[in-house]
């Protein structure tokens, strides 16, 4: 049988390595597309998908500083977006992270207590980015690598890694539903957010809010409401 091309990257039947492996394929290039605009990464459709957009790199220092709420060493945007950059961080690997954080919350809360924001950020993004991209590189120079990324020693990050794992027990496996849902709330976020600070919303932008039920229902109020006064205009007109 002819095979689909654009099943590749429906939630149904997406894995987490297509995104890397299949980049020869039209659906990862339609993919890709979708992802720049929605999270924001510009027009230039040659720029990689290799560090976080600012956009999302501020919805990832909020969570994370929710999460974990210690005054130590807080994560701050410029730290984050540095580490994103050296370490090459895609947005893949920030949903993945943001999926681990929340089963923290609910399985192992005390150890988000414990951990700074700054650590969280690193070792998270970390570990989701390992599980996706492992292309049997040494623990010790991918480790090596990300330390020098956050200014910190290989046994530092060997540690964190360590205790984000047993906090975590393990469990990196995720199913492709839970990362399109994460997906689309930090696309509706990041819409929402630079829809209201600019003052207006690009088509971009309400496509994605569009798929949200609230913001399709008070949409479809507000359409109704002018629908209804400029017909009610219409009828005093031809009095």
């Amino acid at each position: 049988p002819k095979m689909d091309f654009g099943d590749l990257f429906d939630e149904r039947t997406f894995t987490f390595s297509d995104f890397q492996e299949f980049t020869f394929l039209p659906g990862h290039e339609q993919w890709s597309e979708k992802v720049r605009k929605r999270l924001y990464y510009g027009l230039d459709s040659d720029s990689p998908l290799d560090a976080l957009s600012c956009p999302m790199t501020d919805i990832a220092v909020e969570l994370l500083q929710k999460s974990a709420p210690s005054p130590i060493k807080k994560l701050h945007k410029k730290y984050a977006a540095h580490v994103a950059r050296e370490a090459c961080i895609s947005p893949c690997a920030m949903m993945l992270a943001l999926i681990y954080i929340e089963r923290l919350r609910h399985r192992n809360p005390e150890y988000l207590q414990q951990i700074s924001s700054s650590d969280l950020f690193l070792i998270s993004m970390m570990v989701a980015s390992k599980y996706l991209y492992d292309e049997g590189e040494e623990e010790e120079v991918f480790n090596d690598e990300w330390g020098t990324a956050a200014k910190l020693d290989v046994q530092t990050v060997n540690t964190l890694e360590m205790n984000f794992l047993n906090a975590i027990d393990w469990n990196l496996f995720t199913e492709p539903s839970d990362f399109f849902k994460v997906l689309s709330q930090v696309e509706s976020s990041i819409a929402e957010r630079q829809g209201m600070k600019r003052g207006w919303f690009t088509y971009t932008d309400l496509c994605v809010l569009l798929e949200q039920t609230n913001w399709r229902e008070a949409l479809s109020a507000i359409y109704q409401h002018f629908t209804k006064v400029d017909n009610h205009s219409f009828c005093l007109h031809n009095i």
